[in-house]
């Protein structure tokens, strides 16, 4: 009898707990989580590298260096701003795979000619007063141009490079949370986003420990090049590693005018789109304006640009570290407790890091890990709960839509915090730039709360009688704003003809009536 129920009852394979789909392998999760960690240092690596670059290489004035380095920032967020929607939608078509791969190489090229910036500019021709002129303006001190002279021809090239760098990042790093969705079950989905969490918080703490260290002991350019071997490297893994696990295909192209409609009548859409809007900039934030501040702090004190960065990383590498180890509990959390509790409690640390921040008097006092712990938590919480949220309510042909809405949110906050950010870090302090992001952060978790039930009931849809699984599927094709209503007619419509099991073929036969 007990050989039976075991020939009857095979074991599952799982990765990390997350159960595998019959076409996929263990070796498709690892690798899939493995470009994740490579993605994740793409995204920190701008951070670490830029201010450096800035100061070394570029020779920028620091009484410029807050706006400065905000732009760079910046020009991702524009690139995401224009593009991530486009992408999320074409990769329901094109499939995961391939946009990634495609992004990996970009990124690889844009280092190359990130390090090659003023010499770009000279072979260009471009001159100093033009160059000025715009640098001045994007800086928001138009009148001071000939401040910018000297380094502006480098600085100007070194914008558009960045710009292209930021389109590189959008084709890769979206991808591997919208393959979280792909290859995981919905009740392994929270522990799938959890270790695309984990992945992108240990590439946090090892991309400002070793690319800290090698601009330390190498010098900047040498951690660019590093840089771009890496993205070769992530191209070559997503090629022969990681495969495309779609979910069925639309009938018809979907694109960001279809996720609007989907977003106005889903309270759990406006929840995971605004949490993404406020709490997304917050990594960034954090890393720009901490690290920017050390290298300026630094060059009051006398210190060398290599060991003010390496110093001013030391509290990112904690939240790196903390934000690695929240992820298992956060995603056991979603799985256990809700998503919307769990992004209440992450909103809440997210608030105080940031605030804590605000009033640190150095970028290298002991407050500053204590925030940045606090800020750890608040990211692992934010991220996987939007990402697990958005996917709840998402129909199930519009994931990578949903996701391309979802992930055009950050460019627009990121755009908001570093645009009125870095003017605050320089005309008033480089702790105004962190209490504007806190307040924002605790107005939200207030909007959160008061949501709270009503998101919850739309995401977890209930089922009075008896469905085939079949049926079941179809309906969560159904926008996550109107599937309980459409569960509710179709029971009743049931009940109504003395039907006791709702099968796919009625849950078909109802859809053409309501398209007649």
């Amino acid at each position: 009898m007990s050989e039976n129920n075991q020939a009857a009852k095979p074991k599952v394979p799982k990765f990390a707990g997350i159960e595998i789909p019959p076409e996929l392998s263990k070796t498709n999760f690892f690798f899939m989580f493995f470009c994740t960690f490579i993605a994740g240092m793409f995204l920190s690596l701008p951070a670490v590298i830029q201010p450096a670059f800035m100061k070394d290489i570029i020779n920028i004035d620091q009484a410029f260096s807050g706006s400065i380095n905000s732009f760079l920032q910046i020009q991702s967020q524009i690139a995401t701003l224009f593009l991530v929607a486009i992408i999320g939608a074409l990769s329901d078509r094109t499939g995961r795979k391939i946009l990634a791969i495609l992004g990996f190489l970009l990124v690889a090229v844009a280092f190359y000619l990130f390090a090659n910036s003023i010499n770009i500019a000279a072979a260009l021709g471009i001159g100093n007063d033009t160059a000025a002129t715009i640098c001045a303006w994007l800086s928001f001190v138009p009148s001071r141009a000939a401040e910018f002279q000297q380094f502006a021809p480098g600085l100007l090239m070194s914008y558009i490079v960045r710009f292209i760098l930021g389109v590189g990042f959008i084709l890769t790093y979206p991808q591997f949370i919208t393959m979280v969705a792909d290859y995981t079950y919905d009740k392994d989905r929270g522990k799938g986003m959890a270790a695309n969490g984990m992945s992108m918080g240990l590439a946090s703490i090892l991309v400002f420990a070793i690319f800290g260290a090698i601009v330390s002991k190498a010098g900047v350019v040498a951690a660019i090049y590093v840089s771009a071997c890496l993205g070769i490297f992530g191209a070559i893994l997503m090629s022969v590693f990681v495969k495309d696990r779609m979910p069925e295909k639309a009938a018809e192209k979907q694109g960001l005018k279809d996720v609007i409609p989907l977003v106005k009548e889903s309270k759990a859409l406006k929840a995971a789109y605004l949490c993404a809007l406020v709490t997304r900039a917050d990594v960034i934030v954090l890393a720009t304006y901490l690290i920017a501040w050390g290298v300026k702090f630094g060059a009051a004190q006398g210190m060398e640009t290599g060991k003010a960065t390496m110093m001013a990383i030391l509290p990112m590498m904690a939240m790196g570290v903390v934000s690695f180890l929240a992820f298992p509990i956060i995603g056991v959390m979603i799985d256990k407790k809700g998503r919307m509790p769990t992004i209440i409690v992450s909103l809440v640390f997210a608030a105080l890091g940031m605030l804590l921040l605000g009033v640190a008097p150095s970028p290298f006092s002991p407050l500053c890990f204590i925030a940045a712990a606090f800020a750890g938590i608040g990211m692992a919480g934010s991220i996987a709960g939007a990402n697990t949220l958005a996917i709840d309510a998402a129909p199930i042909t519009m994931m990578g839509s949903i996701m391309g809405g979802l992930n055009t949110m950050q460019p627009i906050g990121v755009l908001f915090f570093l645009g009125l950010g870095g003017y605050l870090f320089d005309t008033v302090s480089p702790g105004a730039a962190f209490i504007l992001k806190g307040v924002a952060t605790a107005a939200l978790l207030i909007w959160m709360f008061t949501i709270k039930d009503a998101v919850t009931k739309e995401i977890q849809p209930t089922f009075i009688m008896n469905w085939e699984d079949d049926a079941k599927r179809q309906m969560m094709k159904v926008p996550g704003g109107v599937r309980q209503g459409a569960i509710e007619g179709t029971e009743a419509y049931a009940q109504s003809e003395g039907i006791e099991i709702i099968t796919l073929d009625l849950c078909v036969k109802l859809k053409e009536m309501m398209a007649e």
